[in-house]
């Protein structure tokens, strides 16, 4: 079965790739994210979303509140008060070792299909699968009442697919290249009062890569009876890279292994 929807993404056609590439990078450079509608063919989507809400049980539970996690000149020149702020962050987290290791989601992720179009698109020479077993393809479920607030990633990019939308809310929002912006700026965006901010429309299937370094984003309170699920594909410049215990265990509660019912 093909995973990607090649009626739309002809990525078998040089030409037609090199246009699809081109308007992703023109987009990244542009606004500092570019989406793929329906990138996902309709009968892989339903194998994805089933897995998905099959494993939901053995998600972990997160609630924490977290600052904003300044990246760039904004981490030298914030102030105390800025650096005092937080923001919910209310979501269920899969590990990796927990998905089917010949599902959908795990070739999609380990696909050369995709990684060659994410190489191009961002402009970059390597790309590698994460090779930490608890953190390269993981799943994230909000319900109602869920959020996750304004930060900036630590990572110069993220891969994400949207696999379900929530029935109200769970909107993507960000300010592109605000890394720099004096702390008014930010104090702005978190008060929800900024004109820097943007959309980015997101539906089930949709393959999104975007630089979060230098924007701050988040993901608007859920509502409804319908989860927000979506699969975030975690990739580095170099191979065999593994994550910290710390970062493991703040975001999975745990660091070894389990074994996949």
């Amino acid at each position: 079965m093909s995973i990607v929807n090649a009626n739309l993404y002809p990525l078998f056609d040089p030409d037609r790739r090199a246009a699809i590439v081109g308007r992703a990078a023109s987009q990244l450079g542009e606004d500092g994210a570019a989406a793929f509608p329906d990138f996902i063919s309709p009968d892989a989507l339903v194998e994805m979303v089933a897995e998905a809400a099959a494993k939901f049980p053995l998600a972990y539970r997160r609630d924490q509140r977290l600052g904003f996690n300044p990246q760039g000149p904004i981490a030298a020149i914030a102030d105390e008060e800025l650096r005092s702020r937080t923001s919910p962050y209310s979501m269920w987290i899969l590990g990796s070792d927990l998905l089917d290791s010949g599902g959908a989601l795990r070739r999609f992720y380990e696909s050369e299909e995709l990684m060659s179009l994410v190489r191009d698109a961002l402009d970059i020479d390597s790309l590698h699968t994460i090779a930490d077993p608890l953190i390269n393809i993981n799943l994230t479920y909000m319900g109602v009442g869920d959020q996750q607030g304004w930060h900036f990633d630590d990572n110069d990019f993220v891969v994400s697919l949207l696999l379900q939308e929530a029935e109200t809310g769970g909107a993507f929002e960000y300010a592109p290249g605000v890394d720099d912006a004096p702390p008014e700026d930010i104090h702005a965006i978190l008060d929800g009062a900024s004109p820097r901010t943007r959309l980015q429309k997101v539906g089930a299937g949709t393959l999104l890569l975007f630089r979060g370094r230098r924007a701050l984003h988040r993901v608007t309170e859920v509502a409804g009876n319908t989860q927000r699920i979506i699969a975030l594909l975690s990739y580095h410049r170099e191979p065999g890279f593994i994550y910290a215990d710390t970062v493991k265990q703040n975001g999975l509660g745990r660091t070894e292994v389990l074994a996949a019912p």
